[in-house]
């Protein structure tokens, strides 16, 4: 799902503008670094990105959050697969991407961080 941002366009109103709101995984804090996956800390449901991509220009916030470059948080992980008692996180799992407002652009983990360790839903 896009990001709607506003833009700037003085002295017109800000247009609202689609961007696409990208987080990476290689850059989560709250890992668990006792539980290594292909020599990389595991991501679980506890898991951020302090900050996405992609929406930078529009620098007035996005339409519904307010909010432009927010952390990105997991919405859905494993029911079966557990690092250090929390869930792992899954290819196609449920994100929320522009803080914690309950109106924010839902995304989902679509790029494979690894193809050798395959977690049950």
């Amino acid at each position: 799902m896009p990001d709607v941002c506003k833009v700037p366009a003085p002295p017109a109103p800000p247009v609202p503008t689609p961007f696409p709101n990208i987080g990476t995984l290689n850059g989560c804090e709250s890992t668990v670094s006792k539980v290594l996956v292909q020599k990389k800390e595991t991501v679980t449901e506890a898991s951020k990105m302090p900050s996405s991509k992609g929406d930078e220009a529009g620098t007035l916030g996005g339409m519904i959050s307010n909010v432009n470059r927010g952390q990105v948080t997991f919405k859905r992980a494993s029911s079966k697969v557990y690092a250090k008692g929390k869930k792992i996180v899954y290819h196609t799992a449920m994100s929320a991407h522009n803080g914690s407002n309950a109106n924010m652009p839902a995304g989902a983990h679509v790029a494979p961080s690894q193809m050798k360790v395959f977690v049950a839903v």
